[in-house]
């Protein structure tokens, strides 16, 4: 007797082991594959890096700049300006800089002209120079490249390398090489042309960021007269530093 009840003790036991198993385990599997199907089609749509740092997605930058012509043959422009870029999401934006010249310097090659041409008795041949009075450019941001370096494993920041693209225009006055010369009033005026430029922004918080960037200004001018300027399609070239203030100071986050 005592045999019969353990062994239908032993068999309710086991019908209520399988029953479990069978009512139970096929709904939990169920949903870790259900999870797993989540992930896979989260992992398909969503982006590859996730909670990153969108530093320009839906933000106005202002930027203090200084800056200086590169490649100008008879007067270096001294530029000092402000920019402005909006940006419409982490990779584009519109942008506009003002730049106005607040100091003209004598390159080495206008020092050498004007001491050949004292040397050969030309002192009062007219010549003149132009310089730039003032810039400014429009147009579309494009940040192709960015991410996140660090210096010696103890100085980390944020970086991008943009590219600007727009339309530009330049002003010009002229100046004579010597009192007495009269000035060339075709050195002077308004230059439309276009804008190329590329830059390097390294971000120093959420609000700041140290920008280096290099403008071409192609124009037709001429930089040099002896009565009758004959401006021909040529770069102007500006590099600059500046300081990247951003609004609003909270950073988006990618999901």
């Amino acid at each position: 007797m005592r045999m019969i009840r353990r062994g239908l003790v032993q068999g309710l036991l086991g019908a209520l082991v399988v029953t479990s198993f069978v009512w139970f385990t096929p709904s939990e599997a169920a949903a870790d594959e259900s999870h797993y199907d989540e992930e896979i089609a989260s992992l398909a749509t969503g982006p590859i890096v996730r909670r990153q740092l969108l530093h320009r997605s839906g933000r106005f930058e202002v930027q203090p700049m200084a800056a200086f012509s590169l490649n100008d043959a008879f007067i270096r422009n001294t530029l000092p300006g402000l920019s402005g870029t909006f940006f419409l999401n982490n990779v584009f934006g519109l942008g506009a800089t003002f730049n106005f010249g607040a100091l003209h310097l004598d390159t080495s090659l206008r020092r050498n002209l004007e001491e050949t041409l004292g040397d050969s008795g030309l002192q009062s041949r007219n010549v003149s120079y132009s310089k730039i009075q003032w810039s400014m450019d429009a147009g579309l941001v494009y940040v192709p490249a960015f991410g996140k370096f660090s210096v010696m494993n103890s100085f980390f920041t944020h970086y991008d390398i943009h590219l600007m693209l727009g339309m530009a225009m330049i002003g010009e006055s002229a100046e004579a090489a010597l009192e007495t010369v009269v000035v060339d009033e075709g050195l002077s005026g308004v230059r439309p042309g276009g804008m190329v430029g590329a830059g390097l922004r390294f971000f120093l918080g959420d609000m700041l960021s140290l920008n280096f960037q290099m403008r071409n200004y192609i124009a037709s001018r001429a930089t040099i007269s002896s009565g009758a300027a004959a401006p021909q399609l040529g770069n102007t070239v500006i590099l600059s530093a500046g300081v990247g203030i951003y609004f609003p100071g909270e950073v988006r986050i990618s999901r």
